[in-house]
């Protein structure tokens, strides 16, 4: 028989194919809607999986501009001259930098522009003392000192440029705007501090290259002048709404500039600006680390989760009442952290302070904990290697079990996640979902394939089968076709053979429409008890039925059960035939033989016409079973295997050792008597035993008096032969079988 084509394993290899070139787009032109998406869910499972991470020193801390900064201190919030005294405080516990996290675009307006103007260029020069009280010097006065105090009030950009200057560690923050087209052509001058030290073309990566700004907002000039450094601001929310990178540079007007949180590092590492950057590359150079850069030149952040970084309230850096040690020394990053400012949703946090990033980028490349992400090769051979097992499922000795490849599959992918995990808690990011969608997807189309084919697959089997076996066995192939070896096989198996005895002259009475309702008649309840039976048909040989037990679907038992079949095939003939006696129809005998063996079985005969049958000396001895029994008048005999193999279920006696047509040995034959509790008389075995003793004379009286014993009239009258004519010297107490 021609071997069908494996259609789920071609089809699996033929999505591999396609779905690689999906993944290459993917990586390397544009993102297949969802990917993404899928992938930054995968991100926040191991992040929330591996926990939030304490940081590696206290070296970073923020001071938030928290609710109870709002209560006891609001001028902090609504004026220059507040955020002027937060700097003052920070600076007097001699922190070694001040981060801000937010910028001073604008001048600070409490007047109306105009007003304001004019109080500025009054002459509010106050005396020192007071004229006299109720004079008009003095109401000139009161309105001079007045306006004085206005005066100040409105001069809080100064003030704040002043504590900037003073303390000499003062960090702005600057905005990036993205857009197409040309930037604008102008850099605040302190921004200067922000820009990446040297800077090179790397000619690839365009996927890596930075994103490109049109405009920045920056603190004004004449308030970021004494600042000590700068950075961006800038955050990537993904399109989910959850933020996990950070850019590492930015292209403005030309230039490239650094966030603010690694211009902190520099500035802890005492290498402010020393950067080497190469547009497009997988790294940028900073203080002599190499930070790992991801899409868009930005920085995978290792999370550490809300509460890890030290924290300290506004309100008691300006009370005073913060311990020294908590900020001495320290990188502080000062913003907004009350209810309703400035949150972010974070892998690890639904609701985090944006000061938290820039925080978090200063302590992730100080300890060298930025996330490494794993390159594009790395996420093809994880793609490659998921589809070479959901392929390898569609094997035939696999796919035998319908649950196997998805199983299959199932277990790569919890291998790969793993995998994938662990690494992720050393630091690296392997793309967990595309490999996993890619996988997904040709065993999605694997298993189409073999939907698709296995209708048809069925249907063959079926018509191969149902000719043979029962609607159960039938269906138990069809659930694992395996069991139905086809092509052939040696195999140990139970063979029946029955047949009408004297059916040729017994037909020959008979017209041939009433021959094939009579044969329809037997052959039904016949056939019908070897497959309730799990048996198969084998075939009909004329008036005979030839069936095994064993295939195509393995049965221990299979010797019991031909047994228990031939008996009710006995049994089934006696009703039979009280129901023709009653029609006036003429009753009939039948032999039967059993025979268990190794025989050849599968699909015999050509590609254009086989049957599935058994072949072999075995097979041949049953079908000489079947003649003998008409021999010694017995209904049905087996061979000495299918006794043992049979067990305690059934009862036989052993009635003679034949060697049958066309076999050089001899064998053992049997009557099978019945089931088990069924009476034995012993003087046969007596019997028999001095007939091989070649006392025949015995043996005869012996046999003669069972009465109405068919197999026992048949060795009297061969002992009295032998008995007259004795057989020669080296008789072996064989029979030969006179015919067929």
């Amino acid at each position: 028989m021609k071997r069908a084509r494996n259609v789920p394993f071609l089809t699996a290899i033929a999505a591999t194919i396609a779905v690689l070139g999906l993944l290459a787009v993917h990586l390397w032109m544009t993102a297949l809607p969802g990917l993404d998406a899928l992938e930054g869910l995968s991100i926040d499972a191991r992040f929330r999986m591996r926990g939030p991470r304490a940081p590696e020193s206290d070296r970073v801390v923020i001071v938030g501009l928290d609710d109870a900064t709002r209560e006891r201190y609001p001028e902090v919030f609504q004026t220059r001259r507040g955020w002027a005294k937060l700097i003052r405080a920070l600076s007097r516990y001699d922190v070694k930098v001040i981060a801000l996290d937010l910028f001073f675009s604008a001048p600070e307006v409490i007047l109306p522009d105009e007003l304001t103007a004019r109080v500025r260029a009054a002459d509010v020069a106050a005396t020192p003392e007071p004229p006299a009280a109720a004079t008009a010097e003095h109401q000139v006065w009161v309105l001079q000192q007045l306006l004085a105090a206005i005066a100040e009030e409105l001069r809080g950009d100064e003030t704040l440029a002043a504590a900037i200057a003073e303390s000499k560690r003062v960090y702005l923050g600057a905005f990036f705007r993205q857009g197409k087209g040309p930037a604008e052509d102008t850099e605040p001058p302190q921004l200067v501090f922000a820009r990446h030290g040297e800077v090179a073309d790397a000619g690839g990566g365009g996927g890596r290259r930075p994103i490109h700004s049109v405009s920045v907002e920056f603190t004004l000039p004449e308030i970021a002048h004494g600042a000590a450094g700068a950075g961006a601001l800038n955050t990537f929310r993904d399109p989910d709404s959850v933020t996990r990178r950070v850019p590492l540079a930015i292209e403005y007007g030309g230039r490239h500039y650094m966030p603010l949180g690694l211009a902190v590092a520099l500035a802890e590492l005492g290498k402010s600006g020393n950067t080497l950057y190469l547009v497009g590359d997988d790294v940028l150079v900073a203080g002599g680390r190499a930070l790992p850069i991801g899409k868009a030149a930005s920085a995978s952040l290792d999370m550490l989760g809300r509460g890890q970084l030290a924290r300290v309230s506004a309100a008691d850096v300006l009370a005073g009442t913060a311990p020294k040690s908590a900020l001495a020394g320290k990188l502080v990053f000062a913003g907004f952290t009350f209810a309703s400012a400035d949150k972010i949703t974070t892998p690890l946090d639904a609701i985090a302070d944006g000061v938290e990033l820039h925080a978090t980028l200063t302590e992730n490349v100080l300890a060298g904990r930025l996330m490494k992400l794993a390159g594009p090769g790395t996420t093809i051979l994880a793609t490659l290697g998921l589809c070479a097992l959901v392929i390898a499922a569609q094997l035939r000795r696999i796919r035998r079990r319908a649950w196997a490849p998805p199983i299959a599959a199932l277990l790569g992918i919890a291998t790969y996640c793993v995998i994938a995990f662990v690494m992720f808690e050393h630091g690296t990011i392997v793309a967990v979902a595309a490999p996993i969608a890619m996988g997904i997807v040709v065993l999605v189309a694997a298993t189409i394939g073999g939907l698709a084919t296995e209708g048809r697959e069925k249907a063959n089997l079926r018509n191969v089968f149902s000719r043979y076996v029962s609607k159960t066995v039938v269906d138990r192939i069809l659930a694992d076709p395996s069991r139905a070896k086809l092509g052939g096989e040696r195999k140990e198996l139970t063979v029946l053979f029955s047949d009408i005895r004297g059916f040729s002259s017994f037909s020959e009475g008979m017209g041939p429409e009433a021959l094939m309702s009579f044969l329809g008649e037997y052959l039904t309840p016949m056939t019908e008890l070897v497959l309730e039976s799990g048996g198969t048909l084998d075939k009909y040989i004329g008036d005979a039925v030839m069936a095994i037990w064993a295939a195509p679907v393995d049965v221990p038992d299979h010797a019991a059960r031909a047994c228990e079949v031939a008996l009710r095939m006995q049994d089934a003939l006696v009703a039979l035939n009280k129901k023709w006696t009653a029609e006036g129809k003429p009753q009939i005998a039948i032999g039967i033989g059993v025979n268990t063996g190794a025989m050849a079985v599968g699909n015999m005969g050509t590609a254009a016409r086989f049957d599935y049958t058994v072949l072999g000396d075995q097979v041949n001895l049953g079908a000489r079973l079947e003649g003998l029994t008409k021999e010694y008048g017995v209904g049905i005999l087996v061979t000495e295997a299918t006794v043992r193999a049979a067990g305690p279920a059934f009862v036989f006696r052993e009635i003679d050792l034949v060697r049958v047509k066309g076999r050089a040995g001899a064998a053992p034959v049997y009557e099978l008597l019945g089931r088990v509790g069924k009476p034995v008389d012993t003087r046969f075995a007596e019997a028999l035993a001095a007939y091989r003793k070649r006392d025949f004379a015995a043996a005869k009286q012996a046999f003669a008096v069972l009465a109405d014993d068919p197999v026992a009239e048949t060795m009297a009258e061969r002992c009295a032969v032998l008995a007259e004519q004795p057989p020669p010297g080296d008789w072996d107490g064989v029979y030969d079988q006179r015919a067929k």
